[in-house]
């Protein structure tokens, strides 16, 4: 019987899970414009406010219990099934605690009546959600990414028609947020009986201790990832009105939806680069790996920013209609942040693959409040574009100081870096003027795969692609009948 090889398993599933994130950052793009139109501009703002809020207190959902289980189950399949029984065990007893404290919170912080309500019901559908990371982390380990981008893609088309319903039947944030519960409640039921099915859980309580060591550390980078995303949201929304944080909201959310793809790869990549770096004997194969993912995180990156910055106003106008123009030069900023997300991924997967996390950590929390405090400095001041340039200077920071950091593990270096991006820069500018010159009033879809097209070609004839990306290709699209090593 043949063995499929790590790599081109890996590969094709790299190559699956984007697919299909491609396919839900589409669908997801069309769900979140029809809120936007469905709902007045302060509804929507009222929408991302309750999200952003309770978004605070995902870390005590998930508890670092996604991560942990990588960790811990990336290698050997009967700590797998002790990890996930764990997980499943404390996320159940953490249920309590979370409703208990958002509801006591949201009080102190003003909120009564329905809106307190709707973060309540909003809370129990990200409790539900949480429990979807660990299902999703199960399926990561086993390598089946069929399933993965089959269920991401179910889960799109489920939420967009459920939305699509609950508002027809009841234009009203309470209507939008029992339909999001709704999902989360399906999606949960389903995926707990095919993770169970695909590996059988065990509880192990001695080992909750340990359990508990890396999660606890996992959980506060998660505090600090949920400050980050959504303070500059709740923040906004004591100093303006509900309309000017639906403009907010509306630049904000596009840009999330761009943030999957590196999501994806982080989480595809993390268990097999667990392997790598706990193998003494690949250091060639560290460093290769990581110049693969960065380097294709570039050249993926440069045309989605200069996309998003290029087509805004169109896009704005496609998605959210035209009520939501003061929200085009947010989008036009936040680009900036996509680029900047895109970049910082691969250095981060390597921090948390050499077990670094308290190196993490503490990036992660120096990078939140620097950007807690440009917030409070300049949302006063600059309103929704104070938010933006809190966003991206932290960015930036949180860029710099990862690849500062990471040069003593001997995986790469300033220098290295730095010639990484020459040549997808230039072929992204190339691109770009070619395409803003030649195709000035030509339909937006033809001038985005136009300057599309231009800039693959720029990178073809600047020689960017070798050898190894050949292999790479073949590994995707077709089966090796070899046995071949894991690396």
């Amino acid at each position: 019987m043949t063995k499929e090889s790590l790599s081109r398993k890996l590969s094709h599933g790299i190559f699956l899970l984007l697919s299909s994130s491609m396919i839900s950052i589409g669908l997801s793009a069309i769900a979140i414009g029809f809120i936007a139109r469905k709902l007045t501009v302060e509804d929507f703002g009222l929408f991302s406010t309750v999200a952003s809020f309770v978004g605070l207190f995902e870390f005590l959902c998930d508890f670092g219990l996604n991560k942990t289980l990588l960790k811990f189950g990336s290698t050997d399949i009967e700590k797998t099934k002790v990890s996930f029984g764990n997980a499943l065990f404390v996320k159940t007893i953490l249920i309590i605690p979370t409703l208990l404290l958002v509801w006591i919170l949201g009080y102190v912080f003003g909120y009564r009546g329905q809106t307190l309500n709707i973060i309540l019901i909003f809370t129990l559908s990200i409790i539900f959600d949480s429990f979807g990371t660990v299902f999703s982390s199960i399926r990561r380990i086993l390598g089946d990414f069929k399933l993965i981008s089959f269920f991401r893609i179910v889960k799109t088309v489920l939420y967009l028609t459920i939305v699509y319903i609950a508002l027809s039947y009841n234009n009203s944030v309470l209507s939008l947020v029992i339909a999001t519960l709704t999902l989360s409640f399906i999606s949960f039921i389903i995926s707990l009986i095919n993770s169970v099915l695909l590996l059988r859980p065990k509880l192990k309580l001695s080992l909750i201790k340990d359990f508990f060591k890396d999660s606890l550390i996992f959980s506060f980078s998660d505090f600090f990832l949920s400050i980050y995303a959504k303070i500059s949201t709740v923040l906004l929304s004591f100093f303006a009105n509900l309309h000017v944080v639906g403009i907010f909201s509306a630049a904000i959310k596009f840009t999330r939806i761009a943030n999957i793809i590196p999501g994806q790869v982080k989480f595809a990549m993390l268990p097999t680069v667990y392997r790598i770096l706990d193998d003494k004997n690949s250091k060639d194969s560290r460093k290769r790996v990581f110049d693969i993912i960065l380097k294709y995180m570039i050249i993926i990156a440069t045309p989605s920013a200069i996309l998003i910055y290029f087509f805004s106003g169109q896009i704005i106008h496609l998605l959210f209609g035209r009520k939501y123009d003061l929200s085009i030069p947010l989008v036009q900023i936040f680009s900036l942040f996509i680029y900047l997300r895109f970049i910082a991924t691969p250095f981060s997967l390597f921090f948390i693959g050499l077990h670094k996390h308290k190196n993490m950590l503490y990036c992660q929390a120096s990078t939140t409040l620097l950007n807690i405090l440009l917030n409070v400095l300049l949302i006063p001041r600059f309103a929704s574009f104070g938010a933006c340039y809190a966003t991206i200077v932290s960015e930036a920071f949180f860029v710099i100081i990862l690849i500062s950091i990471g040069r003593k593990y001997l995986i790469w270096k300033v220098s290295d870096t730095v010639k990484a991006f020459l040549k997808p820069t230039l072929s992204g500018a190339i691109s770009l003027l070619i395409t803003a010159y030649c195709l000035d009033h030509i339909n937006i879809f033809i001038r985005m795969i136009f300057l599309i097209f231009v800039y693959f070609l720029c990178l073809v004839l600047l020689k960017t692609f070798n050898s190894s990306d050949k292999d790479l290709l073949k590994k995707i699209f077709t089966k090796n009948k070899k046995v071949l090593a894991d690396t």
